[in-house]
């Protein structure tokens, strides 16, 4: 019995000290790293172009990889630069506010640690709009329309509908035409033949929901005969 009892009594000591040996060195975490986001603006109007940079600093030594910047469920990935910095034009967002964000993502992650900035407020606008307004016609015989053009600043193309107010000097009496605008912001309203005498119509483009309103006017006289 003794000698049964010293027996499992060395085995569960082996055993023991088995287990307080240690496997091996425990694998290294890669170098930490820091990702800086900077826009060229952080409010702009719709169409507008806004840029951002981003900054990597890595303890691992010089920073190899991409950056994604996230602008709400959009991505867009660069790649890092000789100076660790990336840098990327905005896609055209509507208006109201998005959240923009970069990631650093190593080329290496076993030699340098991915990181993350801060999130970034960026406030869309909308865009003013210019109206251009051209009368034709203005005969007695002849049917007199309003020919108009809208554009919208940075190239941006507006929408929807616009209306034209119709005054006849000494006349208290106002005639209304709305018309909508053309794929090409354009449109024609069209007044039929006017009486003779002087003229002012005020056009106003009501906006959308990415432009502002704009109103213009005009004044034309349509002669006798």
């Amino acid at each position: 019995m003794s000698l049964i009892s010293r027996s499992s009594a060395t085995a569960s000591a082996a055993v023991l000290a088995l287990a307080l040996v240690p496997a091996g060195p425990a694998a290294a975490s890669a170098p930490p790293s820091s990702t800086i986001l900077t826009l060229s603006a952080t409010e702009s109007a719709y169409g507008q172009s806004v840029t951002a940079s981003a900054q990597v600093v890595s303890a691992g030594g010089q920073p190899q990889g991409d950056v994604v910047f996230a602008v709400d469920d959009l991505r867009v990935k660069a790649n890092l630069g000789a100076g660790g910095a990336a840098t990327v034009v905005l896609p055209r967002l509507l208006v109201g506010t998005h959240a923009v964000s970069a990631t650093y993502v190593p080329q290496f992650p076993g030699e340098q640690s991915g990181s993350a900035s801060s999130t970034a407020g960026w406030v869309v606008a909308p865009a003013r709009s210019h109206l251009q307004v051209q009368v034709a016609g203005r005969r007695t015989r002849v049917p007199t329309s309003v020919r108009l053009r809208v554009d919208g600043d940075y190239g941006t193309r507006p929408a929807g509908r616009v209306r034209i107010d119709l005054r006849r000097a000494g006349a208290g009496r106002v005639d209304r035409v709305a018309v909508r605008l053309d794929p090409s912001g354009a449109a024609v309203a069209r007044l039929g033949r006017l009486r003779a005498g002087g003229y002012r119509v005020e056009v106003t483009y009501v906006g959308d929901s990415q432009h502002r309103r704009t109103r213009a006017s005009a004044r034309f006289r349509v002669p006798r005969g």
